[in-house]
């Protein structure tokens, strides 16, 4: 790349070799070849690279040979600063132009990030732009730094992250903290209550004293497994403990979809009507317009918006967007009833499985279908076994008369 562009700004012309002693020619310009490149045969003739100098050095090997040269084309930049030297408005036209560009390129114009699993890209960016970091700063006066700190401040999930420039795009690089599993401490004292009402069908306690047994049934917030467990003797006291147990238990669910049984299905016609701008910065320029006098009472609206770059780290404010009006018709069209079972019944079964953990257990549904008013409902009953323990820690007031009993034990 960097030969091309030295090639390019000190110039160089391409040669047409004509004759009959093409390889003479070769042999004898082999001992500079350090002055061609790009070396071509085609219909008898031999095309090369080479300066202006190198040019010079090749006569006497071409009239050695008997061989011709011709210069077929010139390029670089000091052929094309000679084509155009009495155009002097060209040249102050082209030096502003670059200016500009290089003034455009020195201010923010697209924002990426990079690494978010967890976190929203969107809300990422947003909180940036809250702290002045958005799309039309000026890279100068941007705090990178700064920014590697707001986001740590904001977001307890990221460990590290890094924000640097690539051309004219800001690059937020994230990385995430693994989620902290849950710890239970074993050492404070707990009670297990029911989440829901259910019929314990299981119950194995480990450590508490248990309050119900298989058959019985409960209510949410019921008592299963006590942490106050007494002792062995005829005092009556007793002492806390970390109540733990696995509990099973059968739990009803009720739930209830529907949808109608006729749906609009769009007829699209071939009438397009398209309209294109050009953006600049906040600023729309229509530039033509396509059938945009037709009306249409129902169309789908399709917007294309694409960025100009000039490279892939250079993107600049200026943005080419297409809008499309594609006119359909409204059609009514009637859902087979089986079918429309068939959707509620996947729909209702995956929301009950939502509600469950994966150790629960489906262990009879039922579901039965109604019309009413143009729609079909689905109730869908099931019984479930299940986990319905919960902890519940001990307030100090109830730990309070509990301690002060085992206090005059010990």
């Amino acid at each position: 790349m960097f030969v091309s562009l030295w090639n390019y700004l000190r110039g160089y012309v391409i040669v047409e070799v004509s004759g009959y002693a093409l390889e003479k020619f070769m042999n004898l310009a082999l001992k500079d070849s350090e002055y061609f490149w790009n070396i071509t045969r085609k219909n008898n003739k031999m095309y090369l690279h080479t300066t202006t100098k190198g040019f010079k050095r090749l006569k006497p090997y071409a009239k050695r040979s008997k061989c011709h040269l011709h210069i077929t084309e010139k390029r670089g930049l000091p052929f094309l600063q000679f084509r155009y030297r009495k155009r002097w408005m060209l040249a102050i036209g082209s030096l502003i132009f670059v200016g500009l560009l290089y003034l455009l390129c020195s201010f923010v114009w697209l924002v990426e990030v990079e690494g978010c699993q967890r976190l929203n890209d969107t809300e990422v960016i947003e909180t940036l732009e809250t702290h002045g970091y958005e799309v039309g700063k000026f890279k100068g006066k941007l705090d990178l730094r700064k920014a590697e700190q707001v986001l740590i401040d904001a977001y307890p999930e990221i460990i590290w992250t890094g924000v640097k420039y690539q051309g004219t795009k800001l690059v937020i690089q994230i990385s995430e903290s693994v989620p902290k599993p849950v710890l239970v401490d074993e050492k404070e004292p707990c009670n297990l209550v029911a989440t829901r009402d259910a019929l314990i069908t299981y119950i194995a306690t480990d450590r508490g004293m248990p309050q119900v047994k298989k058959g019985d049934t409960v209510k949410k917030g019921d008592l299963l497994v006590s942490g106050s467990i007494p002792f062995n003797d005829e005092s009556g006291a007793s002492y806390l403990a970390h109540a733990k147990a696995q509990v099973r238990a059968k739990t009803g669910y009720a739930l209830t979809a529907s949808m109608p049984l006729e749906s609009i299905k769009k007829e699209y016609t071939q009438r397009v009507s398209t309209r294109y701008n050009l953006k600049l910065f906040d600023f729309k320029i229509p530039i033509w317009k396509q059938h945009a006098k037709d009306v249409y009472n129902y169309y789908d609206e399709v917007v294309t918006v694409k960025q100009f770059k000039l490279t892939k780290q250079f993107p600049l404010p200026f943005y080419f967007e297409r809008t499309q009006k594609v006119e359909y018709i409204p059609q009514k069209q009637r859902i087979e009833e089986d079918v429309a079972k068939e959707k509620l019944y996947a729909k209702l079964y995956d929301t009950l499985l939502e509600k469950l953990d994966k150790d629960s257990k489906v262990l009879y549904h039922e579901v039965t279908y109604k019309q009413e008013e143009g729609k079909l409902v689905a109730s869908l009953q099931a019984i479930v076994e299940e986990d319905v323990s919960e902890r519940v820690h001990l307030t100090a007031e109830e730990m309070m008369p509990l301690n002060g009993v085992e206090g005059e034990n010990e």
